[in-house]
């Protein structure tokens, strides 16, 4: 009986966890390496030694609409401790007008939103009633049919279709930027789309917000480990690959960061397009496949953590408009645990390149301010702990052009495929393209050994690599 190929993942972020279980789900075994001594990649958690509270790398929410991420945790018996919300509520805070809330309703999917995109105090009955217009129109989009929506900006799309600048800052911008982490004015207009009919017009509780109830490591890396292993996998962290190995164009194994050869059938790399450059022979570097993803430019994040000493916000998370403050997530309310003392938030900007240059202590001075111009509360309570995490690639920049960039799953290499929120999923970076994208990689996999006849029932042991 021929045994099943030998396949490795390198990268035990959520593309390479989905990957793998898929793959183990399938009979596989596969080999999962991480340089890092903990899974998770860009979700992940870690105990701040001065609170000795569990403090997300960055804030990480997840939509109605995103199947795929929530098939993905409810195969890990982990989606009970997370929740979404039965129905869309999202307050937000305006310097200029107050505060408006974004609710659904019983209205049809389409008009679920209506009722209160009326009473949005940021936008003037006028740009309302073309807000709603260009609503229509992108809900009519068959975007397969329409490429060139990938070479505009969504800012240019939408001043074509008689959006105000107000308009564009207030209501399109703080949705736009922090689903796409790039701002209205450079991103891809085909994308943005796409998070409109997705998100807010395609199913009533498309765009209602989810969120862990506890740390991201917590969440996630203690139960993929645990489905791969026990499944015949391996989880070997603290090892990373340091280059491709290949005989007669295909693949052969890796060679590691410690100098020893792991021999696999089939290597998924499941990292950024960075990592992904340097981990190529410098013969496929030049395939015109491989050579278009280093043209794929990264975009940062900045969480800004602050520990008050009392309550200073009641909602669970507000976003904002007419101010740098972009999303709050009230922790302390998220995690339940508002009967402690004092109050935990994280403040999240997306697209944040003009944080990255700027002094920690400049930053949390910069939003303690702006906590004290929305919340009367924060101006007599004091900061007990500010904690400021930059992520100078936290996902890939969206840009017009970005389509063409983003390589399929599957690769001109015989045994090697691709997984990340960056390859070709049709999704922005998101857990839900993550997921789809180590789903779409392992059903490639699977395929591949299929054409080569080596899919016949049975198991193998694949190599195991101590962590040290």
């Amino acid at each position: 009986m021929k045994r099943r190929p030998k396949v490795v993942v390198v990268g035990g972020g959520l593309a390479g966890l989905a990957a793998s279980c898929e793959l183990a789900d399938a009979g596989f075994g596969p080999t999962v390496v991480e340089k890092r001594p903990f899974l998770g990649g860009r979700a992940y958690s870690y105990t701040d030694k001065r609170t000795g509270m569990e403090v997300d790398n960055g804030q990480h929410v997840f939509l109605g609409c995103c199947t795929e991420y929530i098939r993905f945790l409810k195969k890990l018996d982990v989606f009970s401790r997370s929740y979404i919300q039965p129905k869309l509520y999202l307050p937000v805070m305006d310097k200029l007008t107050g505060t408006s809330v974004i609710t659904g309703s019983r209205l049809p999917s389409r008009l679920n939103k209506l009722p209160s995109f009326l009473r949005y105090r940021p936008l003037s009955i006028r740009e309302k009633g073309l807000a709603a217009y260009a609503l229509a129109r992108i809900a009519s989009l068959d975007r397969s049919k329409e490429p060139e929506l990938d070479g505009l900006t969504f800012a240019d799309w939408l001043r074509q279709h008689g959006q105000s600048e107000n308009a564009i800052r207030s209501f399109w911008n703080p949705i736009v930027k922090p689903t796409l982490n790039y701002d209205v004015d450079r991103v891809s207009a085909d994308l943005s789309a796409m998070v409109f009919q997705e998100g807010f017009l395609r199913a009533a509780g498309g765009a209602n917000i989810g969120y862990a109830r506890v740390g991201l490591s917590v969440l996630l890396s203690q139960a993929a480990d645990a489905y791969i292993s026990d499944r015949g996998g391996r989880v070997q962290c603290g090892r990373g690959a340091q280059s491709l190995l290949l005989e007669d164009g295909r693949v052969t194994g890796l060679v590691l960061d410690d100098g020893r050869h792991l021999l696999a059938d089939n290597v998924v790399f499941a990292v950024p397009p960075p990592a992904l450059n340097k981990l190529l022979p410098t013969s496929l570097r030049q395939n015109s496949f491989f050579s278009r993803t280093t043209r794929i430019e990264m975009a940062p994040i900045v969480n800004v953590h602050l520990w008050y000493d009392r309550p200073v916000v009641s909602m669970e998370f507000v976003a904002f408009v007419n101010s740098p403050m972009q999303w709050i997530f009230n922790k302390s309310k998220l995690w339940g645990q508002e009967g402690s003392a004092g109050q935990y938030l994280d403040i999240s900007l997306s697209d944040a390149g003009e944080f990255m240059e700027m002094k920690k202590a400049e930053i949390v001075e910069m939003f303690k301010r702006e906590m004290q111009a929305f919340f009367p509360e924060a101006r007599t309570a004091i900061v007990k702990r500010a904690l400021v995490i930059k992520q100078a690639e936290a996902t890939f920049a969206p840009k017009p052009g970005i389509a063409s960039l983003r390589p399929c799953q599957q690769t001109p290499i015989t045994g090697l495929f691709l997984s990340g929120d960056w390859t070709d999923t049709g999704w922005p970076a998101t857990m839900e393209s993550a997921v789809r994208s180590g789903v779409i990689a392992a059903q490639a996999v699977v395929s591949a050994a299929q054409v080569e006849g080596k899919s016949e029932e049975g198991s193998w042991e694949s190599e195991v690599i101590a962590c040290q």
